[in-house]
Order: C-alpha cells, then sequence, then structure tokens
C-alpha cells in the first residue's frame, strides 16, 4: 500500500525516553494501589456506576453528542426519556452502556476471546445498534466500509485495503507482548494506546470508527487487569481535551501530500499525551477512592468511641451528639461548617435544633470538641479525622479549644 506507508505492523514505537518509563511505572503502581483498597460492596457499585457514566458520557460526547453527563447517568439509570427529536442520542448512550457492559460480562465469564473480524463486526453492530436512520445511506452496521472517507483533514485508508488490514491488526492484538520484568500492565497500556491510534488510522467502517477505537482500548486494559473503573479514565481525559486530542491524532500520521502519508508516524507523541492525562485521571480518582475509604472508617470510629465512652446505651443528648458528628461528616468532609449552619446540615439537625437555643448547639460542640472528634479552626466546625493518619509523623491535628 503506497497512500498509507506508516501503517505497519508490528507498529515501530522506537526507543521511549525515560520520562515515559517514568510514567508507565507510576500509573502501574497508581492501578495495583486502586485495585487494593477495601471498600464495601455498596460503595464499589456506587463508584462502578460513576466512572460507567463517565466512560459512556465522554465516548459519545466526542463524537458530537450533546447530553450532558448528569443527563447520561439519568438515562443509565432509567429516569430520562429523550424527547424525539433527540431519541436517536439517547440511542447513542444506550448502544455505548450495552457494549461496555458486554466487553465487561465476557471478562468476568474469564473469556478472552482473540481478536478476529468478527469480533469487532459484533461490537460495530452493537455501537450502532438502531441508528440507521442517523447514518449516511452508503454505511452498512456491522461490516467494513466500501468507500472513501475523511476524518477532519485525514483520509482514512482505502476501502479495498480495509479487510487485509483489519487482519494484521487482528493478528497483532493476539500476539503475546513481550514485556519487560515488573512493567506487565505497562505494556498492555502501550499496547492498548497503540491499538487506538491504528484503529482511527485504518477507519474500517463507515461510521461509529471513534466510538469502536475506545471500546477496543477498554477492552484491552480490562484484560490486562486493569479495574473497570480506571479502564474508563482515558474515554474521559480524551473527551476533557478534545482539542489536543484531535491535534494529536492528526499529527500520529502526518500531512498527506502528493497522493501519499509521511512513511514514518508519530506515535510517541499521542502515547506520551494519553499517559500524562491517564497518570491525572487515576491520581484523581484514587484520592476520590481513598476518602471515601476515609470517610466509612471514620463513620466507624464514631461508633466505636461513643460505644466505648458512654455503652450501648446513649442518653437522648449523646445520640444527638452522634447524629451531629456523623451528619458533619457526610455533609461537607473536608470544609468547616459555622455554628450558625449546624441546622441546614441535615434534616435529622434541623428537627433536632429547631426548637432548642444556641447555647444547646454550643454544648453539643464543645462534648464532641473534649471527645476529640470535632475540630474547630476558627472559621468553624469540621470533623477530626486527620486522627485516623496517626502512623503519619505529625499528622495529628490537635483538637480546638473549647468555646463559650
Amino acid at each position: 500500500m503506497t497512500s498509507h506507508p506508516f501503517i505497519k505492523f508490528p507498529p515501530d514505537l522506537g526507543e521511549f525516553p525515560a520520562h515515559v518509563w517514568l510514567l508507565l511505572g507510576e500509573i502501574q503502581a497508581r492501578i495495583d494501589q486502586i485495585k487494593r483498597i477495601p471498600i464495601p460492596r455498596e460503595n464499589s457499585d456506587s463508584l462502578r456506576l460513576v466512572y460507567l457514566t463517565k466512560g459512556v458520557h465522554s465516548t459519545t460526547a466526542i463524537e458530537g453528542n450533546s447530553f450532558s453527563e448528569d443527563e447520561v447517568a439519568k438515562i443509565i439509570e432509567g429516569k430520562l426519556q429523550a424527547q424525539p427529536s433527540r431519541e436517536y442520542q439517547q440511542q447513542q448512550i444506550d448502544n455505548m452502556l450495552h457494549a461496555f457492559n458486554a466487553v465487561a460480562d465476557t471478562r468476568l465469564r474469564g473469556s478472552n476471546s482473540p481478536f478476529t473480524m468478527d469480533l469487532l463486526n459484533s461490537y460495530h453492530k452493537i455501537v450502532l445498534h438502531n441508528l440507521e436512520e442517523s447514518l449516511a445511506s452508503e454505511v452498512v452496521i456491522g461490516a467494513l466500509r466500501r468507500h472513501r472517507v475523511m476524518a477532519g483533514r485525514y483520509l482514512a485508508a482505502p476501502p479495498e485495503e480495509c479487510a487485509r488490514l483489519i487482519k494484521l491488526y487482528c493478528d497483532w492484538l493476539n500476539q503475546d507482548t513481550q514485556a519487560t520484568a515488573g512493567y506487565e500492565i505497562a505494556s498492555q497500556i502501550i499496547k492498548a494506546l497503540v491499538a487506538h491510534v491504528y484503529f482511527a488510522w485504518i477507519h474500517p467502517y463507515g461510521d461509529g470508527n471513534g466510538r469502536m477505537t475506545r471500546l477496543i482500548e477498554f477492552m484491552i486494559l480490562l484484560r490486562a487487569g486493569v479495574p473497570d473503573v480506571a479502564a474508563h479514565l482515558l474515554s474521559n481525559f480524551y473527551n476533557k481535551t478534545r482539542d489536543q486530542y484531535y491535534m494529536r491524532l492528526q499529527a500520529s500520521h502526518g500531512e498527506y501530500r502528493d497522493g501519499s502519508y509521511p512513511e514514518n508516524s508519530n506515535l510517541q507523541g499521542f502515547i506520551r499525551y494519553a499517559l500524562q492525562g491517564f497518570k491525572d485521571e487515576l491520581d484523581e480518582q484514587f484520592s476520590t477512592i481513598h476518602s471515601m475509604q476515609v470517610r466509612i472508617i471514620w463513620h466507624d470510629y464514631i461508633h466505636v468511641e461513643f460505644r466505648k465512652r458512654f455503652s450501648e446505651k446513649l442518653s437522648a443528648a449523646r445520640q444527638r451528639q452522634k447524629r451531629l458528628i456523623l451528619d458533619l461528616t457526610d455533609h461537607k468532609f473536608d470544609e468547616p461548617v459555622t455554628k450558625e449552619q449546624i441546622r441546614d446540615v441535615s434534616p435529622a439537625l434541623y428537627y433536632a435544633y429547631a426548637e432548642r437555643n444556641k447555647r444547646m448547639i454550643q454544648r453539643d460542640l464543645n462534648a464532641l470538641l473534649d471527645m476529640e472528634l470535632l475540630l474547630h479552626d476558627g472559621t468553624g466546625y469540621k470533623q477530626n479525622s486527620d486522627i485516623l493518619l496517626g502512623f503519619f509523623a505529625n499528622a495529628r491535628v490537635e483538637p480546638g479549644q473549647r468555646t463559650s
């Protein structure tokens, strides 16, 4: 093939600079941390839904779907039905939800079917299911294209080359990756990114190629042992940085001149961009999960402290104080609340203090300060959850002084 000489198998990645290996090491370590954080099933299921929503929203939004992330969440929960003029966009969301779940279900069953044209065609049918009316007439769902297509400024591979290229693509995906010891997941992350770019280069279908690239990337990450909550993060990053995403894809193959593209590609530019984004998204996700875990442990600590100090049977005042610290924790975990805002923290506290004067609120706050469950920093009150960080030097913040 002369028009797209840069589409080579196996891919020519060249030598990665040191900072790429450092990024890969950080990413693999962060994934390992996320996999090992113990949290209750209810909370892990909640996180799974959050990041599935992000994945579905991001990969459809990149292609022009106008539903917001909140709206996508409602669609997934069955709480939103689009108006007739936007039903096709809701169908796009339903399809990607089905596709991601189908990949995850296959992984849960322990089945890693080899990549084949039939497998890709079957997922393409899911991605474009029931969207015929919104597609160009030449698009055939579940079949390779037979016409030339442009993706932005990119002229995709000739249609007569698609079958051969997809065969080579699948053969390459099915080959065992030679991983550097200790970088087993990292090597699969590189493979997922390269597979993403290569599929975009081949552009084998008349429509839905972008969604397929990100679905294949997700599939490879899951097979590598990346948790599903983390495997959705790259799509989220691409959507956040959509201008860079398109620019990096364009730069990966260069410009079409004199009837062909450059012989060599620039995969490393896209890989560096994606790895930095993946690392940043993983750091943010780890912080979210860690905060959730701390909150769970802090709740348990509160229950233990009240039981230890006051036995199982609590007076009405102690029950009210326990409710106060629990609700403060759930309200704004890391932000102080003033005494005047206490009644607005939760319906339970509103009713508990509705007919009481501010002195009772202050007495309860002072009791929690004495128990070292609460802090007062001059701007307001917040839970003293740093007490859980006892193994770290200077981690504990001393409780605030009693106030009148």
